[in-house]
């Protein structure tokens, strides 16, 4: 890939507000996710799609949880690794709504 793909942090918080407004409205304020762990990739893995995966790790979303209330406890020790957490907290939740 010669050019890199680029997304506006305006169009990612869109995106999110009317996910997140969609989502309250048809589930209301809150949702119990039916799992706890899952597996992660490691990141030199995860985006090299011509090479399968050998190895794994293991993630926790009450860890993500934590990690983020720190961030929200916290706004000025925020790290960008934050949006990991948080995805791995999203894919949770879309994926136990949609069932």
């Amino acid at each position: 890939m010669d050019e890199q793909t680029r997304v506006s942090i305006d169009f990612l918080r869109e995106a999110l507000d009317v996910l997140l407004r969609h989502l309250e409205e048809v589930h209301g304020p809150e949702v119990r996710l039916e799992k706890e762990y899952f597996w992660s990739i490691p990141e030199e893995r995860l985006y090299d799609v011509y090479t399968e995966p050998s190895s794994f790790s293991i993630g926790q979303l009450t860890e993500c949880i934590a990690n983020l209330q720190g961030v929200t406890a916290n706004p000025e020790e925020a790290v960008s690794y934050g949006l990991v957490w948080i995805a791995d907290l999203l894919r949770a939740v879309g994926q136990t709504v949609v069932r």
